[in-house]
């Protein structure tokens, strides 16, 4: 749940962190991506990999979300209006660093996250490329930044302990790379994250699903995304993340004023700001968020 459980990056620490979904298992009748005697070439398994296989469906009780997915064509449309967590969106089982093309429209007034999203397991880590991060708050460390498809991304290191993963309640870190010009479609070369997490000394695992997914737990939105996966250039920027202010870290800013208005944050982990609401009564999401709500 992702970037944080409830976020988790695509568990959800509302104020900077996110949902994690469990995996959907494929329908009946989907193809399943396997090493078989007959496709052992490299080539084979980076075409078989193109193919959309997956479907990220994780709505939390209580959520209003609306998602439609078609993994044929590897479009999905979803329009939300929650005050709990969700992550949806198509991608592959197992990611790859092979770039991921996503196009489309976006728009959300509160929380909304548009990013690649994925696990690794051994080590056991959610990672995000947050393409468009409306209404973020960063957690965690900053371990420096990456120049990448023709953006500066941060990258970031936070940890999740005692939430929900794909292998159940876990500790686990998240690894996370916010783009500095958001955008709602164009290429991530997503190898380039990967080189840059590991020069920074967060390495992935054995990769798990892979997707783009659309990301809330407080607000309002709606999209079309299409999305697709190629064996193309590595595009623009390396993958060594240079020196801004690596070591700093953030939680959430304060919010003024003695107490929260109605529909402000009220509370949570790492939250510094007023613990009482002005109007309504304070709810925890989850552990990372808590809300004023009548």
């Amino acid at each position: 749940m992702g970037v944080f459980s409830q976020i988790t990056l695509l568990s959800v620490a509302a104020a900077g962190a996110l949902a994690v979904p469990a995996p959907v298992p494929l329908a009946e009748g989907m193809p399943s991506f396997s090493l078989r005697s007959e496709n052992t070439s490299l080539s084979n398994l980076m075409r078989r990999a193109e193919n959309v296989n997956f479907n990220q469906d994780y709505i939390a009780s209580g959520a209003g979300v609306t998602y439609s997915p078609n993994e044929a064509t590897g479009t999905f449309t979803v329009s939300y209006n929650t005050a709990q967590d969700f992550v949806v969106g198509l991608g592959w089982q197992p990611g790859d660093s092979n770039p991921i093309t996503y196009s489309g429209s976006f728009s959300a007034s509160g929380v909304g996250l548009l990013s690649v999203y994925g696990w690794s397991t051994n080590p056991l880590v959610e990672y995000y490329v947050m393409e468009d991060p409306i209404g973020y708050q960063t957690a965690g460390t900053q371990k420096g930044t990456l120049v990448s498809d023709g953006s500066t991304y941060t990258i970031w290191e936070h940890q999740q302990v005692n939430q929900p993963s794909i292998q159940g309640t876990s500790t686990f870190n998240q690894y996370i790379s916010i783009r500095q010009s958001p955008r709602t479609s164009g290429t991530v070369t997503i190898a380039n994250h990967f080189a840059a997490w590991a020069a920074a000394g967060m390495n992935l695992g054995t990769l798990n699903y892979q997707v783009v997914a659309v990301e809330s737990w407080s607000g309002s939105g709606k999209g079309t995304i299409t999305v697709s996966k190629g064996t193309g250039s590595t595009g623009g920027g390396g993958g060594t993340p240079t020196s801004s202010a690596p070591g700093k870290t953030s939680t959430p800013p304060p919010v003024g004023g003695s107490c929260s208005a109605l529909y402000g944050q009220c509370g949570g982990e790492q939250w510094t700001g007023p613990t009482c609401c002005s109007s309504g009564t304070c709810k925890a999401s989850n552990a990372w968020y808590s809300q004023c709500l009548s």
